[in-house]
């Protein structure tokens, strides 16, 4: 972990503009590993999209392994532990597989390798070692010079477009769809949640058009509806809060209608979004979740409401200094009691006083010295009949869910 750690990593340290990614490096990378990424199994389904990706990615692995298929699936970030972002059959790799696998990419790199590009290569070359028959891929950032980019695939899975690392994908919706789009393969079958009548959807359509890419768009389902601590789609109920979730699940649906129905609602009425709303009892209860973009925390704040209605939870806080702050606390404010923020990143997060200094908080914000004080804070300000949400970082999430 000590050298793994020392590879320049952009989940950390805010990269030089695009520039700063080049498929070539991890290309050269995995030929010299003798090309683990072409020995992953008859389907390979990376998914891409500004969020909603991990999501939809755990529902295809789900669905996979509910048809009896042995599978690798890779994510990103991860929430308390690196390992989990590789596992085979829904568990993360061990630490003993986990390390060999490093040092096996290790000696291959060179002092261009990237943290993440590493990962990558590592996670390659465990599915192939493991024989995985069905590979879910979720996209780092952007899509066309992703490192999962350099991985053949057999479907492409795009979720959803919205403002997000603007400085490296662009300022405008078209300009990251156009990123995202770069996962297009020639011949491999769409699965796009864009309305194709939007300007990010038309981008979309139009490579899959220029790469004879076979298209679908996939539409938010409309009968979708809460039901206690779960949301209910027709006659599917899925144990995961948030009405979001269903387009999510629609899109692994359509990626993979080939299987047949039993199964493929099995493997999606199983799973559980770790960070994503993520429901904690107890007294208070607590919300885990990473939303960090204004489209994201709109969704958490539905999900709120429908799951919640009539409470309002207090607020632990954090977010990431190239995120969009005047937005997400003009969403936050007039739903929340009071805020504790936190800087849950030293080299990425913005400044607790910063954050609390917002005058949208109208005076209810305060900063607080670390994570686990403001949780301490916040369930002492909402009482054992309370709500606390931790929300806008999954650093800050993934901090504080061994405490809740």
């Amino acid at each position: 972990m000590a050298a793994l750690s020392r590879l320049t990593n952009y989940e950390r340290a805010r990269p030089d503009g695009p520039r700063a990614f080049d498929l070539s490096r991890v290309e050269a990378l995995l030929r010299r590993l003798g090309s683990p990424e072409r020995r992953l199994g008859a389907r390979v389904v990376q998914v891409a999209g500004t969020k909603g990706k991990g999501s939809t990615s755990r529902y295809l692995d789900a669905v996979f392994r509910s048809a009896g298929l042995r599978t690798g699936r890779y994510l990103s970030p991860h929430l308390e532990s690196v390992r989990e972002r590789i596992a085979i059959d829904g568990e993360p790799i061990g630490d003993a597989a986990f390390a060999a696998r490093i040092d096996a990419v290790l000696a291959c790199a060179d002092d261009t390798t990237t943290f993440f590009e590493a990962l990558t290569a590592a996670a390659c070359l465990h599915f192939a070692e493991a024989r995985t028959e069905a590979v879910v891929l979720e996209v780092g950032l952007g899509g066309r010079l992703d490192a999962t980019t350099a991985v053949p695939t057999t479907h492409t899975v795009i979720t959803e477009i919205s403002y997000d690392h603007t400085e490296i994908l662009g300022s405008t919706l078209e300009a990251i769809a156009g990123e995202k789009a770069g996962t297009i393969r020639t011949g491999v079958p769409v699965f796009s949640g864009v309305d194709p009548s939007t300007g990010p959807g038309r981008v979309i359509r139009l490579v899959a058009a220029e790469r004879e890419a076979p298209f679908l768009h996939v539409p938010p389902p409309a009968d979708v509806r809460p039901e206690g601590l779960a949301i209910r789609w027709g006659e599917l109920t899925l144990p995961v809060l948030g009405r979001h979730q269903a387009h999510n699940a629609a899109l692994a649906a359509a990626a993979v209608a080939d299987l047949p129905w039993t199964e493929v609602a099995r493997g999606l009425a199983s799973v559980r979004h770790p960070g994503c709303l993520e429901v904690r009892e107890g007294a208070p209860v607590v919300i885990l979740d990473g939303a960090h973009t204004v489209s994201s925390i709109r969704a958490t704040i539905l999900g709120l409401t429908d799951h919640f209605p009539g409470r309002r939870p207090e607020l632990v806080f954090a977010l990431a200094q190239d995120k969009d702050l005047d937005g997400i606390v003009a969403e936050l404010a007039p739903r929340v009691g009071r805020v504790f923020c936190v800087s849950a990143d030293h080299r990425r997060g913005r400044d607790a006083r910063a954050l609390a200094g917002q005058a949208a908080w109208q005076g209810r914000a305060e900063a607080v010295a670390d994570p686990p004080a403001a949780l301490d804070r916040a369930k002492a300000a909402a009482g054992p009949q309370g709500l606390v949400l931790v929300t806008g970082s999954f650093y800050l999430a993934g901090a504080l869910r061994p405490l809740v």
